[in-house]
């Protein structure tokens, strides 16, 4: 039944809960967190058919600096288990989100809704007459998180800002993973240049609710062709262009050059509708700011994905990266102000295959 690589403890809940209708349980390739995914077989009371739930069992803290996350003291905390809660309230507020069936105290056990296997990165591939729409969709659902406003219960959240701290942790991130060997007067100039563009990221625009890894392997498409938002427990308080540069310079699949300038001419026009995006703010300036984000972003994704080989040993990120690094050159000749820090970047990139 595969119940050999789940732990005791998380066989012993399942069962419970289940009532001993567990027919089968098999492991699902997982995300590069400290959480580990299990689809569960259950038998329905009285019939010869089954129904699925996924089991997720979280392992202790481990990652950069001995965190998965940068946080600080100072930092909100939320009343329960971040998933829970902050599902919770997307579910309120109608946002698509996977059902919780149940979660343990200690927030390290959880069955939820089984999405199935078809992430949006799929479609992408199995539908290519689809993208535009699906991308569309994809957006709208985006600008539904920005738009949403914390109320009282989630008053929390405001205190988790994706603040300069955090995006120089990101820039640290990369230049640890994501380089070659470089001389100390290099990386200083490169620590300089990352500390500007940090200070300038963090207080660009007025802050929403971001994701934080909104890209097209944490959206789920079910057969009605409806998106459902997955992976949101690191939610923060901050730039909507972050998000946005994450969805469309996906380390994954990135959107086209075709459709990049309408796609950001329809959000530019729903987000100003909205007030996300404050009126002082010019067309040429959010191009700029989203460039930036995505230039940020790309390269936070390109040291991530070095350090999930080296420290976890998982080198199937690996094959992500000579994307990363394609999303860096384009964005260096879209916007005329990243081409220095591009110059400075280009030559000390590591090569996946000396990894």
């Amino acid at each position: 039944m595969g119940f050999a690589s789940v732990p005791d403890r998380a066989i012993d809940i399942l069962k419970k809960w289940a009532k001993n209708k567990v027919t089968g349980i098999e492991p699902l390739t997982g995300d590069a967190s400290n959480r580990s995914y299990f689809r569960v077989r259950l038998e329905k009371a009285g019939k010869s058919d089954r129904q699925t739930v996924i089991l997720m069992v979280r392992r202790a803290p481990e990652g950069f600096r001995g965190s998965e996350e940068k946080t600080a003291p100072s930092e909100g905390v939320p009343p329960d288990d971040p998933f829970v809660v902050i599902g919770r309230f997307l579910e309120k507020n109608r946002l698509p989100v996977p059902a919780i069936h149940y979660h343990s105290p200690e927030g390290d056990i959880l069955i939820q809704e089984d999405l199935g296997d078809e992430t949006l990165s799929d479609a992408f591939v199995r539908y290519p007459d689809n993208e535009v729409s699906l991308r569309e969709k994809s957006v709208a659902l985006l600008l539904d998180l920005q738009s949403l406003n914390p109320g009282p219960d989630m008053e929390w959240m405001r205190k988790r800002p994706f603040s300069r701290e955090l995006y120089a942790w990101e820039f640290d991130h990369f230049l640890e993973y994501g380089v070659k060997a470089t001389t100390p007067a290099e990386m200083g100039v490169l620590k300089n240049a990352f500390s500007n563009m940090s200070e300038m990221l963090a207080g660009s625009l007025p802050g929403v609710l971001l994701h934080r890894d909104y890209h097209s392997r944490n959206l789920m498409l079910n057969q009605k062709g409806d998106l459902t938002l997955i992976d949101f427990q690191d939610m923060r308080f901050g730039s909507p262009l972050y998000d946005l540069s994450s969805f469309l310079f996906d380390a994954y699949r990135p959107v086209s050059p075709a459709l990049l300038d309408k796609i950001l001419i329809d959000y530019e026009k729903e987000a100003r509708k909205r007030e996300i995006v404050p009126p002082s703010v010019s067309a040429l300036t959010l191009r700029s700011l989203l460039a930036t984000h995505a230039f940020q972003r790309n390269l936070k994704a390109c040291g991530r994905f070095f350090y999930i080989d080296r420290v976890k040993g998982n080198p199937s990120y690996l094959a992500s990266v000579p994307q990363t690094h394609k999303n860096l050159e384009f964005l260096a000749g879209w916007e005329p102000s990243l081409q220095s820090a591009w110059s400075l970047i280009r030559p000390l990139l590591k090569d996946p295959a000396d990894a």
